[in-house]
This record gives structure tokens, sequence and C-alpha cells, in this order.
């Protein structure tokens, strides 16, 4: 999924962000991507090593961007727009535990159709 055109709303984002992560397997990525983000960040408020802060960027972005190369075969929209995907990363990680991501891709559809 390529965006065409500037996007100016993070709700214009969220349809095409939806639309690039339409692979299982790259969602899945995604949500252990994002969990680990959780994870980084409580060890370091327990352990105060900078190293933790380190790795929540790192770590997460690197199993982010795997799913994009190898599952979705599509570029991340990271470096074009990043406070919309940073949003959007966690967004999705909640809409995938309410259950709720597969209707967002499906109603991000239904705008293209």
């Amino acid at each position: 999924m390529v965006i065409e055109t500037k996007v100016k709303t993070f709700k214009e984002f969220w349809g095409v962000y939806v639309l690039a992560h339409q692979d299982k397997k790259n969602q899945a990525l995604h949500f252990f991507a994002t969990l680990l983000t959780f994870v980084f960040a409580g060890v370091f408020a327990i352990t105060h090593k900078i190293i933790f802060l380190v790795l929540i960027p790192v770590g997460s972005y690197s199993l982010a961007w795997i799913g994009h190369l190898l599952h979705e075969r599509n570029k991340p929209l990271t470096w074009k727009y990043p406070i919309f995907s940073l949003i959007a990363d966690y967004k999705m990680f909640f809409m995938m535990i309410l259950g709720r991501l597969d209707r967002e891709i499906e109603k991000a559809k239904a705008t293209i159709s």
C-alpha cells in the first residue's frame, strides 16, 4: 500500500494504515512488537537501565518491519508519517486485543471500493 496523496489527519491516515496491515502474520509481529514496548518500559522503570529505553524502538520496529518485508510486502509508513504511525501502532494493538481490527480493515476497504 502506497500513500499517493498527503494525508492531513489521523483519521485519513488510519484507513491507509490498516490497509497496509492486512496480513495476519504481519499483525502478529506488530502485536508482539508493541507489547515489547510495554515490557521494555516496565523493565526500565524497575531497573533504571538505559539499555531498555534504547530497546523500545529498536526491538519493536525491527519486528514490525520484518512483518512488512516478509509478509505484507510493503513499505512501513513510519518514515513518511512517524507520529501518525506510532499512534496507529498502539491503536492497532488495542483493536487486536478487543477483536475489532478486522472490522476496521473492512471499513477501510469499503471507503476505497
